[in-house]
């Protein structure tokens, strides 16, 4: 008997490598999606920034505003940030007499699809 030996076969050694290998390839695989997922947060942001800021300025805009009009506008800037289309709609006397329903919406692009944040609130005349 040659007693007590300490450390690892080569062959040990390639099993831990191999596993640890292994490992790493199915982290690896997570990247892409976590990167798509970050990349549709981003849009999902800056088509939410969009749509507040035209509701934002509606809802201070004069109530004599051809933006105020009644029925379904497009933003003369469309394309508005190269990839981002934005639209509002106004209804008179809506939920009440004296007042207005505002709706904003915009549009992005999704891989083969389109995707869109809306956004509602009411206001007087």
């Amino acid at each position: 008997m040659l007693g007590d030996q300490r450390g690892l076969t080569l062959v040990e050694l390639l099993v831990v490598c191999v596993i640890i290998a292994i490992a790493f390839m199915g982290l690896a695989g997570l990247f892409p999606v976590g990167t798509q997922h970050i990349n549709e947060s981003k849009q999902r942001t800056i088509a939410t920034d969009l749509a507040q800021a035209k509701m934002e300025i509606l809802l201070n805009a004069r109530s004599t505003d051809s933006d105020l009009a009644e029925g379904t506008h497009a933003d003369p800037g469309n394309p508005v940030k190269s990839s981002f289309n934005r639209y509002w709609s106004v209804t008179n006397d809506t939920p009440i007499a004296g007042m207005k329903r505002i709706e904003v919406w915009v549009t992005y692009p999704h891989g083969t699809t389109t995707r869109e944040v809306r956004l509602v609130s009411h206001r007087r005349g």
